[in-house]
């Protein structure tokens, strides 16, 4: 601002963009058109005491035109190496066009994100099922060699291939089923001899 190139205003006005989106200071300047890329580099390289190799020869007096048209624009004397930038102007070729792995990313997003919620809502609904109370008491059906007998025993069956100790004998247990007559709600362990 010492040299001139910015005013107060359009400083303030830089620094709010800045805050706000993180960019570089120098590229909002000379994006808003407030300062001349290479007015800026010259301010730089002053600052940091570097020396610019000044061309001569075809082009080189663009920026004395481009200094002289920016300081005409904001009313000033012109100074050297000062350049007026409009803002660059949208357009619709600059708006890159849809990428459809990108589109098909987001539906494919949307798809799975609207299939969890379905899920859940199922889920919720479902009653937890409890499990079966082990029954408290149950039948073994032992065979002797004289007869067949049901005796009735406390706790939960025996599994399938436990040994049992009766006063009859030692017996495997071969299944558990349903007991041999009707209306018996209570399981039956059929043992085999040892």
């Amino acid at each position: 601002m010492s040299k001139g190139l910015v005013t107060a205003d359009e400083l303030d006005h830089a620094l709010t963009e800045q805050e706000e989106t993180g960019r570089l200071l120098g590229a909002i300047l000379v994006e808003r058109g407030f300062v001349s890329g290479p007015a800026l580099a010259v301010a730089l390289a002053e600052q940091y005491g570097v020396e610019l190799d000044q061309q001569r020869g075809f082009g080189t007096g663009l920026w004395a035109e481009i200094d002289r048209r920016h300081r005409e624009g904001r009313g000033s004397e012109p100074e050297e190496n000062v350049v007026k930038l409009e803002p660059a102007k949208p357009s619709l070729e600059a708006v890159p066009d849809p990428d459809p792995e990108l589109d098909r990313l987001h539906a494919e997003n949307r798809r799975l994100q609207e299939e969890i919620a379905h899920l859940h809502e199922e889920f919720t609904k479902l009653r937890l099922i409890e499990a079966p109370e082990a029954p408290s008491s149950h039948l073994l059906f032992v065979p002797t060699p004289a007869r067949y007998l049901v005796v009735e025993r406390q706790g939960p069956p025996p599994a399938p291939g436990e040994e049992l100790e009766l006063d009859e004998g030692t017996f495997l247990v071969g299944k558990l089923a349903r007991a041999p007559f009707p209306g018996e709600p209570r399981p039956c362990a059929f043992l085999l001899d040892r």
